[in-house]
C-alpha cells in the first residue's frame, strides 16, 4: 500500500511545519476556508450530475478509464474547449425542453383541425404552421447532442494531455499555463471562498485554490460552477480535501464510488465497513430527487463549517508577504 501513495502525498494526520507566506491581498478581499474537520462532503446540487457520471461505468473494466475524475486525479477543465462543450450541452437541454413545450400547442392545433377541418388541407395547415418550429429544434437537439459528443471526441486527446488538476497519490496540484506546468504540493495551497455578482442582484460563489507561495492559482470548476449558496463551496473544499488525504478513504460521493476498490485505503474501508459498492448507482435521478434531496439539502443547511484551522498552526508567521524566492516548480 505505501508503495501506491508517494511521501509527497497529503495526509491530515502528519502535516509538516510550512514556511511563511500567504495573500494578505486574498484575506481582505474574500474569505480563506478552514482546513480540516471534514464532515460533510455532498454537494446536493451536483449530485445529478455525479450520478450520470458515475453510471458511465458499470463494470471494473469501464472504471479503468476514469476520466475526468477517478481515485487518483480530479482533473480541472479550463479553456474554450470546455466551455464549447457546455454550450452544446444546454443546446441539446433546451432543444429537446422546447419539443415538449411545442406539443401543447401542436396538440390542440390537431385537436382543431380534427373538429373544423379533417382534411388534406388541415394537415397541410399543421405543417406549415410547425415545420420550422421543429426543423430549428431538430437542428438544436442531434447539433446538441452529437455535435458535443463528436466535439469530446476529436478533442479527447488534446483534453487529456492538459494536466491541471489535483493528483491524490503524489500529493500535487498542477496547473497548465501556456505552454507550461506548475506543480506544488497540495498542502502549499489555500482555499478562497470568492464571489462575483450574479446580475440579479445577488452573487455567485466558487472555489480557488490561491498558491500561499507565488501568484500561481486554479479556480476549481471542475464540478461545482457559480453556486448560489455558499455552503455548497464549504462542502466542495471538504470533498476537495478528502479526495487529496491519503490518510483516509475517497469521499463518499458518486463521481468516486465506481473507482473505490483501485485505491487502497478506501477498499480496506469500504471491506471493514461492508459498504455496498454500488450504493450511489442503485439511485436514479428521480429518486435521488423524491427520496435523498431534501434530506441532503437539510443536512446542508444545517452543518456548521466554521472551526479552527489545521495547518495556521504549522505555518510560520501565516500572512506575511510572498518570500523573495516563490516556491513551485515549472515544469516544460
Amino acid at each position: 500500500m505505501n508503495d501506491v501513495y508517494q511521501t509527497t502525498a497529503y495526509r491530515s494526520d502528519a502535516i509538516p511545519a510550512l514556511p511563511p507566506g500567504g495573500h494578505p491581498d486574498m484575506d481582505r478581499a474574500f474569505q480563506r476556508l478552514p482546513w480540516g474537520h471534514n464532515q460533510n462532503p455532498i454537494v446536493p446540487n451536483t449530485i445529478e450530475a455525479q450520478l450520470a457520471y458515475a453510471r458511465l461505468f458499470e463494470s471494473d473494466k469501464d472504471a479503468e478509464d476514469g476520466y475526468p475524475w477517478g481515485e487518483s486525479v480530479f482533473s480541472v477543465s479550463k479553456g474554450l474547449l470546455s466551455g464549447l462543450q457546455g454550450f452544446l450541452y444546454m443546446l441539446y437541454m433546451c432543444s429537446l425542453l422546447a419539443f415538449f413545450v411545442f406539443l401543447i400547442p401542436l396538440g390542440l392545433l390537431i385537436l382543431k383541425v380534427i373538429f373544423t377541418e379533417p382534411s388534406i388541407k388541415g394537415v397541410l395547415w399543421i405543417y406549415d404552421t410547425f415545420k420550422f418550429i421543429y426543423l430549428l429544434i431538430a437542428i438544436g437537439y442531434f447539433g446538441g447532442k452529437y455535435g458535443r459528443l463528436q466535439l469530446a471526441y476529436l478533442t479527447d486527446k488534446r483534453q487529456r494531455a492538459n494536466p491541471t488538476g489535483l493528483y491524490r497519490r503524489e500529493g500535487l496540484v498542477r496547473i497548465k499555463e501556456g505552454k507550461t506546468v506548475f506543480e506544488a504540493p497540495f498542502i502549499e495551497f489555500d482555499a478562497y471562498l470568492v464571489h462575483t455578482p450574479s446580475g440579479r442582484g445577488g452573487r455567485y460563489f466558487n472555489l480557488v485554490l490561491q498558491h500561499r507561495y507565488s501568484t500561481h492559482q486554479l479556480w476549481m470548476k471542475g464540478l461545482l460552477t457559480d453556486a448560489m449558496n455558499q455552503k455548497e463551496v464549504y462542502a466542495y473544499w471538504d470533498m476537495i480535501q478528502q479526495f487529496m488525504d491519503v490518510s483516509g478513504p475517497l469521499p463518499d460521493v458518486p463521481i468516486f464510488e465506481p473507482f473505490r476498490a483501485r485505491d487502497p485505503v478506501t477498499a480496506a474501508h469500504d471491506e471493514r465497513t461492508g459498504r455496498d459498492p454500488r450504493k450511489w448507482r442503485k439511485i436514479t435521478r428521480e429518486d435521488w430527487r423524491k427520496n435523498h434531496e431534501q434530506r441532503w439539502q437539510n443536512r446542508l443547511r444545517e452543518t456548521n463549517f466554521h472551526h479552527a484551522c489545521i495547518l495556521d498552526a504549522h505555518i510560520q508567521g501565516r500572512g506575511l508577504p510572498l518570500p523573495d524566492e516563490p516556491r513551485g516548480a515549472m515544469l516544460a
